[in-house]
């Protein structure tokens, strides 16, 4: 018999043997249990109490002697019914705690130009300082209007711009826009990907295919993390 299932559910190895043992005997009293299951009188009557508790077993006087008999085995379907609703009665609390403590992550693909245009509105929206790792300057050759319309939003709402570029031509050219500072990453580290973080973001951009494609990340703590590392290889270079 497989009697780990019954430790599954929640009963003590002292429990089982005195469950087992009244499945057997029958209508008992306690000494006969305790010869059965060889078990000292005090964890007997401790697991005897608890088997009550859970409503599978019951007590009988009889000849003025308390008697133990076994309920039916199918109330360990009624003890388990009961554990599930006092664990439905708790589960609100228990998703409402993990809402607050923990963060999801949120993770969203764009494809092609129109993708890049809701990044970008997006980073307004945050209405916080923008962070370019591999910055290209792509973007101006591109969509050339949209960005030249999106800067100027992006200057009235007082959003710093802070670039690492890859390219020392493109930094003289952008960072004469108000709002902007930015240093040049060596040639060595020159990539085709750009990353931008903003708020609680990180939009990372690939511009290895004619079409650029983008991965945003929704997420507190990896914003945070993308950030200091910004941060490190800004202060090196």
């Amino acid at each position: 018999m497989e009697l780990d299932i019954l430790e599954e559910i929640g009963l003590t190895k002292n429990q089982i043997k005195v469950y087992l043992s009244l499945l057997k005997l029958g209508l008992s009293p306690s000494q006969e249990i305790i010869i059965d299951t060889n078990l000292h009188r005090s964890p007997t009557y401790d697991a005897l109490e608890k088997l009550e508790e859970k409503g599978l077993i019951s007590t009988i006087v009889k000849d003025y002697k308390k008697h133990f008999q076994a309920e039916s085995p199918n109330n360990l379907y009624s003890y388990l019914e009961e554990k599930k609703i006092k664990l439905s009665k708790l589960m609100p609390e228990l998703e409402k705690l993990e809402n607050t403590k923990k963060e999801k992550i949120n993770a969203t693909i764009y494809k092609g130009t129109e993708g890049l245009k809701a990044i970008h509105n997006d980073m307004l929206k945050e209405g916080m300082q923008i962070d370019v790792l591999g910055g290209k300057g792509l973007i101006f050759s591109e969509l050339k209007y949209f960005i030249t319309q999106w800067d100027k939003k992006r200057v009235k709402q007082n959003i710093k711009w802070r670039i690492i570029w890859d390219n020392e031509n493109i930094k003289n050219e952008i960072i004469k826009k108000k709002l902007v500072t930015g240093k040049v990453i060596p040639k060595e580290f020159q990539t085709s990907s750009v990353i931008n973080i903003y708020g609680n973001k990180v939009a990372i951009f690939s511009w290895e295919n004619k079409t650029p494609d983008a991965f945003v990340i929704d997420n507190k703590e990896i914003a945070n993390s993308f950030r200091k590392w910004f941060e490190l290889i800004y202060e090196k270079i």
